[in-house]
């Protein structure tokens, strides 16, 4: 790695090709927004699976050489280049996750626009829980989950253990809603209200701490259109990105 980690204020991770070990117990992994590190390598002119990291703080860090990085969170980032044993922060102010790659190339340096705008809405397809319901976020966010108190009905037999998938939303005995995050467990009992579709994951990435979220079921169609969509921006935003990175370069040289 051509950074030298300075000061770490939180949580720091590095993902590329995603693990499939579910069936011997291991968490999936991966990042929180599946999406917008298509962005950051499609900025840096990166391979599709090359390695990008998560940040949930501050990262402190000093280039060993001359490289390029681009740091964004959901809804804005950047490309800038750094010189050798040039130090610099990035930090998560506004947004709960942000992601850093960088090129050894000297890339044009520009602002970016992410796809994901902050939203106090959060969409579900419903299990036990079919109408909209108010929650608020908790200091208790992190990979295993998200943990919101809430005022619903916390009176039920707990179930016996069941398979878990990330974006699932459970309830505690003690009417907490918890909804797992990539490294949360691949089982459980509480109490299975639903599950956050996967079009509304980059929000829950952005989610800032008590905070009041509104939670509204959609059917299967909603969620399959939603996902649909965002991944048709993506893949639209990815390839307008590497056009004009690979433009300003021809231009200069």
């Amino acid at each position: 790695m051509s950074l030298k980690i300075i000061k770490t204020y939180g949580q720091t991770s590095v993902f590329a090709a995603p693990q499939k070990l579910r069936k011997f117990g291991v968490p999936p992994g991966g990042p929180l927004d599946p999406y917008t590190p298509w962005l950051v390598r499609a900025a840096l002119l990166a391979e599709d699976e090359s390695p990008v990291l998560e940040v949930l703080g501050t990262l402190e860090f000093e280039a060993k050489r001359d490289i390029t990085i681009c740091w964004m969170t959901p809804h804005a980032g950047f490309v800038k280049r750094l010189k050798k044993f040039e130090r610099y922060r990035v930090t998560t102010i506004g947004s709960f996750a942000g992601y850093l790659g960088y090129s050894y190339r000297p890339l044009p340096e520009r602002k970016l626009a992410g796809l994901f705008e902050p939203v106090r809405q959060i969409r579900y397809i419903p299990l036990e829980q079919r109408i909209p319901f108010d929650a608020s976020s908790t200091l208790d966010l992190n990979r295993q989950g998200y943990r919101f108190n809430c005022e619903l009905d916390s009176k039920f037999t707990q179930s016996p253990s069941e398979p878990a998938v990330p974006g699932l939303i459970q309830q505690t005995p003690g009417g907490q809603i918890i909804i797992l995050g990539p490294d949360g467990p691949v089982s459980g009992g509480y109490r299975r209200l639903g599950v956050v579709i996967s079009a509304d994951w980059p929000y829950l990435a952005q989610m800032s701490v008590n905070s009041e979220y509104e939670f509204i079921p959609v059917n299967r169609e909603i969620a399959i259109h939603a996902l649909k969509d965002v991944r048709r921006a993506v893949a639209v935003r990815s390839q307008f990105l590497r056009i004009i990175q690979e433009r300003e370069i021809s231009k200069a040289s």
